[in-house]
């Protein structure tokens, strides 16, 4: 079976279009056409009904049981190009957040220069999304944020980098920028932005409400944290962040919560990926003695 045939079918059974098929691929329609029969005959089958009987062209049984596994069989093959193609030219991989490990990648860098020309940087807004991107082996370490101290598993190593309180920013005219601190039982009434479901800073402002017994707080939620940051700038709203979120927002003032909630930032690595790959290897090991010589600041 030639490989570009099931490319140019798969791309067919979608479209049903030999027109389309063929200008996707810069290609003459009699050349899709060929393809299709070479398929057929390789796989003794119809594939594709195209009879002019027939007002529109349609799978046929066997043509629906290759186009279910084509894409599966077109994105093995992908993988396993990119797995070769990376190996050859060990390349090495790290996951992070823009806004996390963003902020540590000054300091890593200037110790990373044996690997910096063959590095690629996977970059997700959530933590949550990171955290399974590792978990499944497609990303073999990350820098992430989350709302406890450790993982409950065995197949991670995490390196605690940075634990930090969540304080309350807001605009310097709000009534609140001049206390150094404020109690739950203070804020009860006021109006909260904070980051939508998916992301760690939601879980923790959960489960600060619930501690801090503040019932059904009213809370405008954004999956932007320059959204949220800007909102609570330029109005009356708290934005519930962490210090690293925020840097030095110059129209922002931080107030202190008291029993405030922490937000923990890791180095987190997938066990089950050691020896897949030497530099790779090489490289986590690098990444986990800089992990631990920061000391969980």
């Amino acid at each position: 079976m030639n490989l570009q045939d099931l490319v140019y079918f798969n791309y067919l059974a979608e479209t049903l279009s030999f027109t389309a098929t063929a200008e996707h691929f810069y290609v003459s329609q009699p050349s899709i056409s060929m393809s299709l029969k070479r398929l057929e005959k390789d796989l003794d089958t119809v594939l594709i009904n195209r009879k002019r009987i027939h007002k529109n062209l349609n799978l046929t049984e066997t043509g629906e049981v290759l186009y279910k596994h084509s894409a599966q069989i077109l994105q093995t093959i992908h993988t396993v190009t990119e797995e070769i193609h990376d190996l050859k030219n060990q390349v090495v991989y790290l996951g992070f957040l823009p806004t996390i490990g963003g902020q540590f990648m000054g300091r890593l860098m200037p110790h990373l220069t044996k690997f910096s020309a063959s590095m690629k940087l996977i970059e997700e807004k959530s933590s949550d999304l990171m955290l399974q991107l590792v978990k499944s082996g497609q990303v073999p370490l990350a820098i992430i944020g989350s709302d406890h101290p450790t993982f409950a598993d065995d197949n991670l190593l995490q390196i605690l980098l940075k634990k930090e309180e969540v304080a309350l920013w807001v605009s310097p005219e709000n009534h609140l920028a001049k206390k150094d601190s404020v109690t739950a039982a203070e804020i009860q009434d006021e109006l909260f932005i904070s980051l939508e479901q998916g992301y760690t800073h939601q879980r923790i402002f959960e489960q600060w409400t619930e501690d801090s017994h503040i019932e059904q707080p009213k809370t405008l939620y954004t999956k932007e944290i320059q959204t949220a940051l800007s909102i609570a700038s330029s109005t009356d709203m708290l934005a519930f962040m962490s210090d690293i979120l925020v840097e030095d927002h110059p129209r922002l003032v931080r107030v202190s919560i008291e029993n405030a909630p922490y937000f923990y930032i890791s180095l987190i690595v997938n066990k089950k990926l050691n020896n897949t790959n030497h530099f790779q290897t090489e490289f986590n090991k690098t990444m986990i003695e800089l992990a631990e010589s920061y000391g969980g600041e």
